[in-house]
């Protein structure tokens, strides 16, 4: 897991611009942040989802594996 830690910047619109204890710029919808405001401090958390993946990857697959059948490229 890998945590970060953000600063709100500023909110355009329906986005919210974070700055990271990096420097670095995270822009994301303003409604995944409930009460946002500017200046909020927030903490983010990302983890990896192996099983969202292989998911992901099946079903990219089985996409291509019928776009070829419409193709006729068996």
């Amino acid at each position: 897991m890998m945590k970060k830690e953000a600063i709100v910047d500023r909110i355009e619109g329906k986005k919210a611009v974070l700055i990271t204890d990096d420097e670095e710029t995270v822009i994301l919808p303003a409604a995944w942040l409930p009460h946002i405001h500017e200046g909020m401090a927030v903490d983010m958390d990302f983890t990896e989802n192996p099983e969202r993946e292989k998911a992901s990857m099946e079903e990219a697959e089985d996409l291509l594996a019928e776009i070829k059948r419409m193709n006729g490229e068996e």
